[in-house]
């Protein structure tokens, strides 16, 4: 009877001691769990909040501001180089002698406020005293090449004309000249005043004016 009674004592001791042991296991895990989750998300924020700052600072110092800066000074160091194409609108044009015979020189001053370039043959037409409804002969091209000119405000450059006087008593005086700058098309009256163009009157032949491109130098002229 003594034996039956330490036998369930022994049962019920070992039952308690089972039911402690998963108690103590259970909450070991838990707390372990909560701890892992915790760090995992500590981790996580700080890795997110990380990229967003490296991201961010490359976009500002790198592309948005380099870029746009080299970009705006290579086009200001461009158009102080090169300048732009003269217009008429912006050339004062006059026509002074060479000192050598049937040859006159015809000037054009800028009178803009910047640079501006030309390049090749002017067109010149020759213009009789009674206006441009008396015109004479388009000035030939001569086979000379030329060079971009470029002028300041205020400077000058320059064209040669030169013509074949008549040698015979058929012959037409011309007191003006309509120039029109290289790639324009608008024109200008220049008057000859004593430098008046007398030649033989046009009969269907090759023209007896002939017509330099830009770039005729005299003196420190251009």
């Amino acid at each position: 009877m003594r034996v039956k009674k330490m036998s369930a004592l022994a049962l019920i001791v070992a039952a308690a001691g089972l039911s402690l042991t998963a108690c103590g296991t259970s909450d070991g895990s838990s707390a372990s769990a909560d701890t892992s989750a915790s760090t995992a998300a500590s981790s996580s924020t700080s890795g997110q909040t990380s990229t967003s700052t490296s991201t961010a600072g490359s976009s500002t110092s790198g592309s948005s501001t380099g870029s746009s800066k080299g970009s705006g000074l290579t086009a200001q160091n461009q158009s102080a180089t090169s300048g732009s194409m003269c217009k008429t609108d912006h050339l004062a044009l006059s026509a002074s002698a060479t000192g050598v015979k049937d040859q006159i020189v015809v000037n054009l001053k800028n009178t803009g406020s910047g640079k501006c370039s030309m390049h090749g043959f002017p067109g010149v037409q020759l213009v009789g005293p009674d206006g441009l409804g008396d015109t004479g002969p388009d000035a030939a091209r001569t086979d000379a090449s030329g060079s971009t000119v470029s002028i300041g405000p205020g400077e000058e450059t320059r064209f040669l004309l030169r013509y074949i006087p008549s040698a015979s008593g058929s012959a037409k005086t011309y007191t003006r000249l309509s120039v029109t700058p290289p790639n324009e098309k608008v024109s200008e009256i220049v008057n000859l005043n004593d430098l008046a163009i007398t030649i033989a009157a046009p009969s269907g032949n090759a023209p007896d004016v002939y017509v330099d491109p830009i770039g005729y130098h005299v003196g420190s002229g251009k």
